[in-house]
């Protein structure tokens, strides 16, 4: 079933990322420039915040926090990460308390201009810390890796178009949610995530 949802126009929020040194920053003209494919990340990460409750209807994780490039050692730097809980009200003691007692689900991004292929693999790699990994393509690259969606489903990462001018998200594979592959690399990804987003989760 593929499912497309476009959000309402609203005014866009910051999406925050975390600050940390990694080599490609240090290209000339690169530090502190928004290249496309970070415009195209960031203007997916705001759209996907604003309908991610009809995105995931199916679902009883009211909660949402978001932010863009979270390293895990090992296993890349996702483009997008999105942590959902529910109990509103709640708060855990640390972090370990919040994944025993909250049971949040992480999804872990890889959004690629054109490079399918690449953000298949590096998407594949993020299965080790989170819930699912999905590709996130233009609309109009989509067709390139359609004829491939067994692999994609097959290697359980999902694949998604996104048109940025009609802010619409299309759904061609979502898969289903899975118990990261490390309980170690699940537990930093989401210190990363917190740290990130300035304490954004119900922790004190």
């Amino acid at each position: 079933m593929i499912a497309v949802i476009a959000p309402p126009i609203l005014f866009p929020r910051e999406i925050r990322k975390l600050n940390f040194s990694e080599p490609r920053r240090n290209l000339p003209g690169r530090k502190g420039v928004a290249t496309a494919e970070d415009r195209f990340t960031i203007s997916f990460s705001r759209d996907y915040a604003l309908i991610y409750n009809k995105i995931h209807s199916s679902g009883n994780l009211s909660q949402l926090a978001v932010a863009r490039e979270i390293p895990v050692n090992g296993y890349g730097i996702a483009d997008l990460m999105a942590v959902s809980w529910n109990l509103a009200e709640q708060r855990f003691e640390d972090i370990e308390d919040f994944l025993r007692s909250g049971k949040p689900r992480t999804r872990a991004f890889e959004c690629k201009l054109d490079n399918w292929r690449k953000a298949m693999s590096q998407a594949h790699r993020y299965r080790y810390f989170a819930h699912q990994a999905i590709v996130v393509l233009p609309e109009n690259i989509c067709h390139r890796a359609l004829p491939y969606i067994e692999t994609f489903r097959k290697i359980r990462v999902g694949l998604w178009g996104y048109d940025p001018k009609m802010h619409r998200i299309t759904a061609y594979h979502t898969p289903r949610p899975m118990k990261p592959k490390s309980g170690r690399y699940y537990i930093h990804s989401v210190r990363q995530f917190n740290q990130a987003t300035g304490q954004s989760l119900p922790i004190p």
